[in-house]
């Protein structure tokens, strides 16, 4: 055990003697003399020890007057100091002690960024330039300052490995880096070995799942007792049997090679799995630096990381990198989940170097000063030490990740030649393969909170009160009605008629794409709406129905309905006019396209639906028919695999936008009805030019009592 460890492990011995209370008065005793000593040492003064030590044979203590009874050490100590010092304790639980300068000095501003370098290049995934981008970023060639420079570290060319694989079906879904790396000093700290660098989540269903997946599991290595997040874990084992290969095959052998590992967001998370799976086989893991790493485990868990990496021992320490008021580092908010390590956090985009470095989960430490509600998945992608300042987007993504450049050479090149440079650039990163900025918050409550100001105000209107200044409870649902005019939003129009209208290239080769493209985070008529399709979440799906009435013709595929996953931007548009929920499924039906709709749209013969909650409900025969008979089953299935379930799921949304134009509107309408009845939360949704689906009891029904909000 190092002296740091043993200093460490002294610091709380004796708090837990002193607050143990299974163990005998001389053992509580003997701890708190320890502590008094310590203390002492620590007052300068020594008046604590002065008072024990006067006691006994030496006759009271100095100062108490003559006749009156002298307490013994055990009274003492029972009766005063241990109630005392329990006191004490019970505050430094909270507010650990600071980080010992030892731990400190292992932290080098050279090395954060060098890491973060490496960390944003795994961003270009499966790319033909990302093993000469990365050998570029940490090269050593002559009178060229790298990246790595300052490290005093390079990557061995040729010896630049990727883990890659699908995961949930999803191609490419987990990606990292692996190199071979060595010390170009003799100061340098980093030594011949290895460095893993492992994407974070980008934005398709497969990270996305996993990132839900919060269910504590247990299994790992040689951590007995530990709970650790599922997906992440799940994603670790994906590609493990790949990294023991990758590593024999760069002549890394456990023993003889050190680790260093890295990454940006669930990235940063499963790279600390990497180095405790690598750990457990022999490796030795060296002082490496995670940016913005969610939690991952429980407080066995947490525990067992900081005594193998936070104390200096065997291992280096993994500094995990904070910024402004990032919320993932605090996500997920269950109380299950403990935070674990050191964090080197940095206030501010112009931080030239961390402002603080302390304990994890320490109230005064990093983003752990700010409330939840103060929090931002805002910072979640800049961050100072990174290259641009963010990881979330590359300054010449196509440069990079195709052309192999690092961050200092498209630097370089827009300084140098920004004419050339500016007719170049201009190709941005696909969206799904572009880091996520957006955490699964599904129980934020920011959409909700929205919401109850909303109508509290509107109660507050009709009797001449002040509105609201801040969120309050649902009790003012029945004044809804009376501001439906502030949840109408011309921007979250525009957004579901271009679905809508999309919905006419029924299930054409490239609606799909045409989807993703419309609807994509970063521009257009989703993005001013604070929304964007989820890649790989989009379902089209034609279905025949009656397409016998399309005769002289058959038609296949006479109705037409495709669904999404969409997630909101961020938390501005929780609030009106536009409350978004965080996630949700978009479900989008085509209007009147061919002879067999026209039939169906005018089957107008109103058939009871028989629901005792909707008294005097009707619907027309042809809308109920068509969707009992052809679309109830298809689209249940297809919000299942975008992602969304009428029972609550951390996996799953409850969440349901629905849209259509002509008889797609009318079919919109009944599908409300429908899914909601089964369980779904139906969102504001959209009837563009339809018609009414059944008979005044079903609309005032879905008006003033599915939909009260």
């Amino acid at each position: 055990m190092s002296d740091i460890e043993q200093n460490l492990v002294n610091q709380h011995e004796e708090e837990v003697l002193l607050l143990n209370p299974t163990l005998s008065a001389d053992a509580r005793r003997s701890a708190t003399y320890r502590r008094l000593a310590k203390v002492g040492l620590v007052l300068g003064a020594g008046a604590c020890i002065a008072a024990v030590a006067s006691m006994g044979s030496l006759g009271g203590p100095r100062g108490m007057p003559v006749g009156v009874s002298t307490p013994s050490k055990t009274d003492f100590i029972e009766e005063g100091m241990l109630p005392f010092f329990k006191g004490v304790l019970a505050k430094k639980a909270a507010a650990p002690p600071p980080v010992p300068n030892a731990i400190k000095k292992l932290y080098s501003e050279d090395s954060v960024r060098a890491f973060a370098a490496l960390a944003k290049i795994s961003f270009c995934g499966p790319l033909p330039g990302v093993y000469a981008a990365v050998a570029e970023t940490c090269s050593d060639n002559e009178g060229v300052v790298s990246d790595c420079t300052g490290a005093q570290f390079k990557v061995t060319p040729g010896f630049v490995r990727t883990i890659d694989d699908s995961d949930l079906g999803i191609p490419d879904s987990i990606f990292g880096i692996l190199a071979k790396v060595e010390p170009t000093s003799e100061t340098s700290a980093i030594k011949s070995g290895a460095i893993i660098a492992i994407r974070g989540s980008v934005d398709n269903n497969g990270n996305s799942i996993r990132d839900k997946e919060t269910t504590l599991d247990d299994g790992l290595e040689g951590c007995e007792g530990c709970k650790i997040h599922q997906g992440y874990h799940e994603s670790y084992n994906k590609f493990e049997a790949s990294l023991q290969m990758q590593l024999e095959g760069i002549g890394c052998q456990p023993g003889e090679c050190t680790i260093y590992v890295t990454g940006h967001g669930s990235g940063a998370s499963v790279a600390s799995l990497v180095a405790w799976e690598l750990s457990e086989v022999g490796y030795t893991i060296g002082t490496s630096y995670v940016f913005a790493p969610p939690k991952m485990g429980d407080g066995t868990f947490s525990k067992k990381m900081n005594k193998k990496f936070a104390t200096g021992g065997d291992h280096g320490v993994i500094f995990s990198v904070s910024h402004g008021k990032d919320s993932l580092v605090r996500w997920p908010f269950d109380a299950n989940f403990q935070s674990w390590g050191i964090q080197a956090y940095y206030a501010d985009d112009s931080a030239t170097k961390a402002t603080q470095i302390c304990y994890s989960g320490s109230s005064d430490c990093s983003v752990w000063q700010y409330t939840q509600a103060e929090l931002s998945s805002v910072d979640t992608c800049d961050c100072p030490v990174a290259p641009d300042h963010g990881f979330c987007t590359f300054l010449g993504w196509e440069a990079q990740c195709y052309g192999g450049w690092s961050h200092n050479t498209v630097s370089a090149f827009k300084r140098m030649y920004p004419e050339m440079w500016n007719e170049s650039a201009g190709v941005q990163q696909p969206d799904d393969m572009a880091a996520a900025n957006w955490y699964p918050a599904e129980g934020d409550g920011e959409q909700a909170k929205a919401l109850a100001k909303s109508n509290a105000d509107a109660a507050a209107a009709q009797s001449g009160a002040k509105p609201t200044t801040a969120p309050v409870d649902n009790s003012a649902k029945q004044a809804s009605s009376k501001v439906s005019a502030e949840y109408y939003n011309l921007k979250t129009l525009k957004a579901f008629a271009a679905l809508a209208k999309l919905s006419y290239c029924g299930a054409s080769s490239g609606v799909v794409k045409a989807i993703q493209a419309t609807c994509n985070t970063k521009q257009g008529l989703c993005s001013d709406a604070g929304f964007g399709v989820v890649p790989n979440t989009v379902v089209s799906q034609g279905v025949d129905y009656q397409s016998q009435l399309t005769q002289p013709y058959y038609m296949a595929e006479t109705l037409y309905f495709f669904t999404a996953l969409i997630r909101r931007t961020n938390s501005t548009y929780a609030a009106a006019p536009y409350f978004m929920p965080s996630e949700a499924c978009v479900l989008v039906f085509r209007g009147t396209n061919n002879l067999q709709n026209s039939d169906m749209n005018k089957d107008l013969t109103m058939v009871p639906l028989n629901d005792p909650d909707c008294k005097g409900c009707e619907a027309s025969n042809g809308t109920l028919n068509a969707w009992i008979e052809a679309l109830e089953a298809p689209v249940m299935a297809a919000l299942k695999t975008s992602g969304c379930s009428p029972t609550a799921s951390k996996e799953t949304s409850q969440n349901v936008f629905i849209a259509g134009h002509s008889m797609g509107g009318t079919m919109a309408t009944l599908a409300m009805y429908m899914l909601q009845k089964k369980g779904f939360n139906v969102q504001l949704s959209w009837s563009m030019e339809g018609g009414r689906p059944g008979n005044m009891a079903l609309m005032s029904y879905l008006n003033n009592q599915a939909f009260p909000q």
